[in-house]
């Protein structure tokens, strides 16, 4: 059973619930430390980015309902035309990014928001599958 980078957080937001207040801190050092780690040696950003990835989590625009990728690629491009940097192969490589990567450019708050819910669905079922 495969986690995402936030469900890994809640999980040890809450193991941490369990310990004195005075490690907790130190304990949450740890975990981010790990966390920070771990991402750095499974090296899932190129994975993303190649063909026949299994799962890719809803942070990814790609991932997304087509009616949201069109809405960024919209936004990206009338953005990017407004700095004079639009180029179809920049939009394309963007598609290929985390939503959060893009809050510099356009308003992400409703893809996030979408992001998260979904985040949340899927952890609801793997819950609801546990049990």
């Amino acid at each position: 059973m495969g986690f995402t980078k936030r469900e890994l957080v809640q999980f040890f937001d809450e193991l941490t619930g369990f310990i004195s207040e005075e490690k907790q801190s130190k304990a949450k050092i740890l975990i981010r430390g790990f966390i920070l780690d771990f991402e750095k040696s499974y090296k899932y950003e190129d994975a993303v980015l190649q063909k026949d990835v299994p799962y890719v989590p809803p942070y990814y625009i790609s991932a997304m309902p087509q009616s949201l990728q069109e809405e960024i690629r919209r936004k990206m491009t009338a953005k990017l035309t407004e700095l004079g940097e639009y180029s179809p192969e920049k939009v394309e490589h963007m598609m290929h990014f985390k939503i959060y990567d893009l809050k510099e450019l356009i308003d992400i708050k409703d893809y996030v928001k979408w992001a998260d819910e979904e985040i949340y669905r899927d952890f609801a079922k793997k819950l609801a599958a546990s049990r």
